[in-house]
């Protein structure tokens, strides 16, 4: 009778382990059914994939990092220059000489050419006004001469050639300054293109955040060649998330859109959130222990945001507990 009962026993036992064997790998092959109500809880952490930028340098502007501006929890602007590269002190030079060429041939137009010589111009028309009245009142007199015929011909004449001496001169006078003026506005315009040439060399050497946001990884260091993982890490906190790591059973209660609240290690404080993104796939896999090593527990990542207004406390990699409420 002992040995009934202990062979019962022993058969119960292993109808138990095979039921739940069995019952394990349903649920690793996701056709066990779960319950629907009640809430479900996940561990995750922070991160902004599609808030974090690494920095590089434009090669253009040396491969030596002459100056670094930022240090790892400093907060920088878009567009704030966060290095300077070694090529910069020659930019710097060559944009010097540009902005004094272009300068020298501002002045000229305004000085020499619409200045000096334009006030030479009007002297000459003066002076050819003035040549007019003179030979007017030089003809009166003339006529009024007893100088033979043949020398009063001959003044005329002379008087008419220095008229149509000073037309010409005048004229010329004109003429070259338009010339001038149009050759200064060529010079211009090349030089302030050469001007806009030397400043794009000098920001090559300028290495400058794109985004507002955090430093939280510096690559590179002064006097060193810059790395090849970048010169900085800088996140945006506001598009801080948290990636919760939930078994694939659950993926049918996974809705974009749906609540959650989440809690930060060492902070009693409760946030709201909701999914973000709904996942599609899964993630990555590991064995479970508890089916001891039959089967793979097959999870996926969800990704949570917070709801509007209220963000998550700016710290990457915070492990966070999330419940899908």
């Amino acid at each position: 009778m002992k040995r009934i009962m202990t062979g019962t026993v022993a058969a119960v036992a292993v109808a138990v382990a095979v039921a739940w064997i069995a019952r394990s790998q349903q649920a690793a092959n996701g056709t066990t059914a779960l319950p629907t109500s009640g809430p479900l809880i996940a561990r995750g952490y922070t991160e902004a994939p599609a808030g974090t930028v690494m920095i590089a340098n434009d090669p253009n502007g040396g491969m030596v990092l002459k100056e670094l501006r930022i240090k790892e929890g400093q907060t920088v602007k878009r567009n704030e220059i966060i290095a300077v590269m070694g090529n910069y002190a020659e930019a710097e030079v060559g944009v010097q000489v540009a902005e004094n060429n272009l300068r020298k041939a501002e002045r000229t137009r305004d000085v020499i050419l619409k200045g000096i010589r334009v006030d030479n111009i009007k002297l000459e028309e003066d002076s050819l006004k003035s040549s007019i009245e003179s030979d007017r009142l030089s003809t009166m007199l003339r006529n009024r001469s007893g100088k033979p015929p043949e020398e009063k011909e001959l003044e005329v004449r002379l008087a008419a050639q220095g008229l149509k001496s000073q037309r010409s001169s005048l004229e010329l006078s004109k003429r070259r300054l338009e010339i001038d003026l149009e050759q200064n506005a060529v010079d211009l315009v090349y030089l302030k293109a050469a001007l806009d040439h030397r400043i794009g060399i000098r920001e090559e050497a300028l290495v400058r955040s794109p985004i507002d946001g955090v430093v939280t990884q510096i690559n590179s260091r002064e006097g060193e060649m810059a790395s090849h993982l970048g010169i900085a890490k800088v996140v945006d906190m506001t598009q801080l998330r948290v990636f919760a790591t939930v078994d694939e059973l659950h993926l049918p209660r996974l809705k974009q859109g749906s609540p959650v609240e989440v809690t930060f290690r060492g902070s009693p404080t409760v946030y709201r959130g909701r999914i973000a993104i709904a996942p599609m796939t899964v993630k990555r896999e590991k064995r479970s222990e508890a089916d001891l090593g039959v089967a793979n527990v097959r999870q996926i990542e969800v990704e949570i945001e917070a709801d509007g207004g209220v963000g998550f406390p700016p710290i990457l990699g915070r492990e966070a507990r999330v419940t899908f409420l």
